[in-house]
């Protein structure tokens, strides 16, 4: 792949509007390690612009025509408006534009591609799946939207033709990739606003996916999600399907925790049972094993040798990392920090702490994650939040939306949690932390915007 397109692109240039996106930072990785010299723009600074920087990638922050070269090709990202200043140049001057997905295909073109497509789950599985392939020898190429828990890296130019992404059902020209493999996850109603709050649309762009495949590829299919089931009539590809239920190709029984660090369960595949230890935690991540173990028979890395390779994987950060040793006032709460921002993953977030801590008392700070989010499902988000001792609302994190009144206000007057409190800055965190009774307690860290930053300010006062 490396000589192909150098070989045809030899005096370009790549500008990444957008390039400090989780999908971004990526494809801009990958282009400066094949060889291209790589710029974009932003409008602020971030932790992966930062590492993008180190990397002597030069990064603009703010978006100005100025910014672009007329040599550049020009890859923006599914966050950016219509009328985005650099993107308008680049048209009017009739520069080479594509989008995130357009370039992603024209990298999976190249390569034997595996897709990792779904809902939920996207990032653990294609990490689990890349670390498990190279650690068999495998050595893909892959491009994961999140840092992993471990110092390996979240993007990688491998030496084998496999190419390994998580694929994001967000953009609906994600339908257009050109993979031989395709996993899902599992299906939800989410992104709909970029379906025309269609979700026949949502499901009919999966599909097209799956079907496009070449007629040797296979798909993988969560055969427990009852959306993701409805679909596998429709599949025209080799199927195989993983899960609780026995019903399925490859299942999985006799789920148990152990010393609340570790995860024992069985696999029955070809009538045979595997031990599995796995460092993760929860349900929702054996299905994630189950899958990336689906991908790597299909590929001929035996079932022994995969499970072994779990050993060495810890996950993604910011998904259910917990934390033990940090003093919060004269207590010391469990801490959990994660991600998930979709009442399906708190969902899953809670019902794997009931499952550590039966007898524990459960306070979360939650930052919604997109007004247009809250307003699809705030119902859910109500029902999940009735699991909860206390429950305290950041800011709504816009993600470059406008306010559409559905915020961090409007949830909590709809909430019916006695213990309530609505901050107006993530600033106030540190001092309402010091009026609660953590005896007993977990202190639930949950969402996707700068909620992170939490995690690293109690460590500081830890620290000192």
């Amino acid at each position: 792949m490396k000589h192909t397109i150098t070989q045809h692109l030899k005096n370009k240039s790549f500008f990444l509007i957008g390039i400090g996106g989780s999908g971004m930072m990526g494809i801009a990785e990958l282009l400066h390690n094949l060889g291209f010299t790589v710029r974009g723009s932003d409008i602020q600074d971030n932790n992966a612009i930062k590492r993008l920087r180190k990397m002597k990638i030069k990064i603009f922050i703010g978006h100005d025509s100025k910014n672009i070269n007329l040599k550049d090709i020009v890859v923006f990202s599914n966050a950016i408006q219509k009328n985005n200043i650099e993107l308008k140049f680049s048209r009017q001057n009739s520069l080479t534009v594509l989008s995130r997905m357009q370039i992603l295909a024209e990298l999976m073109r190249l390569k034997y591609g595996i897709s990792i497509t779904g809902s939920h789950g996207k990032t653990t599985t294609t990490s689990l799946l890349s670390h498990i392939m190279y650690k068999n020898k495998l050595d893909p190429t892959y491009l994961i939207g999140g840092k992993l828990k471990t110092d390996d890296p979240h993007v990688k130019l491998g030496n084998s033709h496999y190419l390994v992404t998580e694929t994001d059902e967000s953009d609906p020209s994600f339908s257009k990739l050109t993979p031989h493999l395709v996993v899902l996850t599992n299906l939800d109603r989410e992104h709909l606003d970029n379906y025309n709050n269609s979700y026949t649309k949502l499901e009919a762009s999966m599909l097209e996916l799956m079907n496009s495949i070449p007629f040797y590829g296979k798909v993988f299919v969560n055969g427990d999600d009852k959306n993701s089931v409805k679909l596998l009539a429709k599949i025209n590809r080799a199927v195989c399907t993983f899960g609780l239920n026995k019903k399925n190709n490859i299942t999985a029984k006799s789920i148990k925790y152990i010393d609340g660090k570790k995860m024992q369960f069985d696999v029955i595949f070809s009538k045979r049972t595997y031990k599995v230890c796995t460092n993760l935690l929860g349900k929702h991540n054996v299905y994630n094993i189950l899958s990336a173990i689906s991908v790597c028979l299909h590929l001929g890395i035996s079932i022994t040798d995969t499970i072994k390779s779990l050993n060495s994987f810890f996950g993604a950060r910011r998904r259910f990392d917990v934390y033990e040793d940090i003093y919060i006032n004269k207590y010391k709460p469990i801490i959990i920090d994660d991600y998930g921002h979709h009442p399906t993953e708190i969902h899953s977030t809670l019902d794997t702490i009931n499952k550590l801590y039966p007898s524990k008392k459960i306070v979360m700070i939650f930052q919604p994650h997109r007004f247009s989010r809250t307003k699809a499902y705030w119902r859910l988000f109500l029902d999940v939040f009735k699991k909860l001792d206390q429950i305290i609302l950041l800011p709504t994190y816009s993600a470059g939306e406008k306010n559409n009144s559905y915020d961090s206000s409007f949830i909590y007057q709809k909430i019916k949690n006695k213990n309530k409190l609505l901050l107006k800055s993530i600033d106030e965190v540190k001092n309402v932390l010091k009026d609660i009774n953590f005896n007993n307690s977990i202190l639930v860290l949950q969402g996707a915007g700068d909620i992170k930053d939490i995690m690293s300010i109690l460590k500081r006062k830890h620290d000192r």
